[in-house]
C-alpha cells in the first residue's frame, strides 16, 4: 500500500469554520499535487457554530455545478483536540478549481470512518492515499466505487469514536472536514486492512448468511480473491473483478449466500502459485 505523507511548501489558503468562509477575490496559486501536513495550531476547527455529527449524513454541500474535475491535494492540520482535512481540487485546465459540485459527507460510526462522496465530474486524483497517524485520524484513502464515482474515506484512529462537520470554499474550491472525538462511550469496531486491502464488512465476530463482503483494494489490481477458510481449506472461493485504476483505490463487493457454519476466517487478497493466500487481509468470523 503506497501510504505516503509528503511535506510540501505551498501558499496558505485561509478558511474559517462555517459554510460562508469564502474569500472572494483572493489571490490563488497552483496547488501542488501532493499531501501536506502542518504543525499543531490553536483549535482552528472548533470555532464557529457549524455543528458536528456523530453518525449518518452530516452535510450535503457544494454548488449545483462546479468546475472541479480532480483531487489535487489533501492537507491534514492537527489542532489541539480536533483535526482538519482540507481537500483541494483541480479543473480541466489543470488550474485550481473555483467551485465544487454536489457532494455529501457522512460518518460511518461503527467503522470509525468519515466518507466524502464527490461529484461525478471529479474523475481523477493526484493522491491515492496518505498515512496521517494523528490522535484522531490514522489514514486517508481516495476510492472509486464500482460505478466509477469517487469518494474519500478518512479512517479514525483505533478505538476512538469520532464525529465530523464539513463545509466548502470557493475560489479556490476546497472541501474542509473537521474531526473531533465523539461524546459517546461506544467504541468503533474499525476496519481490517493490510498493505493492499481494506475490508469494511464483515467485522470480526458473528456473520449471518447471506454475508456481504465489501471494501477496497490498492490501485492497479484487476481482480481479488474472496475466500472463507476452514481448517486451512477454502470452502468458499471466488474471484471478484475490479477495474485496474492506477490513481485511486477500488471498491469491491461480494455476496456469500451459503457456506460452512461456525468459526472460519475470511480472506480477501491475492494468491500465490499454490493457490494459497499471498497478500491481503484476514477477518475471524463465526458464520451463522
Amino acid at each position: 500500500m503506497r501510504l505516503t505523507a509528503v511535506i510540501a511548501m505551498m501558499g496558505l489558503i485561509s478558511v474559517g469554520c462555517s459554510a460562508s468562509s469564502e474569500t472572494p477575490g483572493s489571490t490563488t496559486t497552483l496547488v501542488p499535487d501532493t499531501t501536506t501536513t502542518r504543525a499543531p495550531s490553536n483549535e482552528i476547527c472548533l470555532s464557529g457554530d457549524l455543528p458536528f455529527g456523530p453518525d449518518g449524513l452530516i452535510a450535503a454541500l457544494g454548488d449545483d455545478e462546479g468546475d472541479a474535475t480532480s483531487v489535487s491535494q489533501i492537507r491534514w492540520d492537527p489542532s489541539g483536540t480536533c483535526e482538519r482535512l482540507t481537500v483541494a481540487f483541480g479543473s480541466v485546465s489543470d488550474a485550481p478549481a473555483t467551485t465544487l459540485g454536489p457532494s455529501a459527507v457522512s460518518v460511518i460510526s461503527y467503522a470509525g470512518i468519515v466518507r466524502a462522496g464527490l461529484p461525478a465530474e471529479v474523475e481523477a486524483s493526484a493522491v491515492a492515499d496518505t498515512l496521517v497517524e494523528g490522535s484522531l485520524v490514522s489514514s486517508v484513502f481516495v476510492v472509486r466505487d464500482q460505478d466509477g464515482f469517487m469518494f474519500i474515506d478518512i479512517h479514525g484512529a483505533d478505538e476512538i469514536p469520532i464525529q465530523a462537520r464539513a463545509f466548502t470554499t470557493t475560489s479556490p474550491a476546497t472541501l474542509v472536514i473537521d474531526i473531533t472525538r465523539a461524546d459517546t462511550t461506544a467504541t468503533p469496531v474499525g476496519v481490517t486492512k493490510s498493505g493492499s486491502v481494506v475490508i469494511i464488512s464483515p467485522t470480526p465476530g458473528p456473520a449471518p448468511y447471506p454475508t456481504v463482503v465489501d471494501g477496497y483494494v490498492e490501485p492497479g489490481l484487476l481482480a481479488v480473491r474472496v475466500q472463507v477458510i476452514e481448517s486451512d481449506n477454502a470452502v468458499v472461493d471466488r474471484s471478484v473483478s475490479v477495474d485496474g485504476y492506477h490513481d485511486t483505490w477500488q471498491s469491491f463487493t461480494s455476496m456469500i449466500e451459503e457456506g460452512p457454519l461456525g468459526t472460519a476466517v475470511l480472506f480477501v487478497g491475492t494468491l500465490d502459485g499454490n493457490e494459497k493466500p499471498l497478500d491481503g487481509a484476514f477477518v475471524s468470523i463465526t458464520m451463522e
